[in-house]
């Protein structure tokens, strides 16, 4: 990969990536600090990344970072602000932030696998790229994930 390459590789996939990160971290200064990160990554390794496997090398970057970032900031949270999220209860006429709360509860696994699917639209094989996972374990999970949502819909709902 080129100089020329890596700066066409910047332009094309830094808003996909930050979009992916945000939707993930939740954050949109630790997304941009991932997606710098992307790139770092992609420059130390220019000798090995063809301009064509760009792409997924960047999201599979993302990812691995993305699953650090949660895993650290996991072992920060003390029980207290858990505990308070949890029975947060959103607004019963707000049907977003229903949503949103729902999916913040759920697995990060799945939901980077929802934004990546459902959100950024990417086909399984893509997804298998970027996560390592087979296309039938993404199919699951993403199932899954579905499944979890609407389970805490209905909970979130009742209380």
């Amino acid at each position: 990969m080129t100089k020329d390459d890596f700066i066409i590789c910047a332009k094309l996939y830094t808003p996909n990536l930050l979009r992916f990160s945000k939707r993930v971290a939740g954050n949109t200064i630790e997304a941009s600090d991932i997606v710098q990160d992307c790139f770092e990554v992609l420059w130390k390794n220019k000798e090995k990344v063809e301009m064509n496997s760009a792409k997924p090398f960047l999201f599979s970057v993302a990812h691995k970072k993305l699953i650090d970032s949660l895993r650290s900031d996991i072992k920060m949270q003390n029980f207290d602000s858990v505990f308070s999220e949890l029975t947060t209860k959103p607004d019963d006429t707000d049907a977003v932030q229903l949503v949103k709360t729902a999916i913040d509860q759920i697995p990060a696994l799945y939901k980077e696998l929802l934004t990546l699917r459902d959100l950024e639209s990417y086909s399984y094989k893509e997804i298998e790229t970027i996560t390592g996972l087979s296309e039938n374990q993404v199919k699951v999970y993403l199932f899954r994930a579905r499944k979890a949502i609407k389970e805490q819909i209905l909970q979130l709902e009742v209380l």
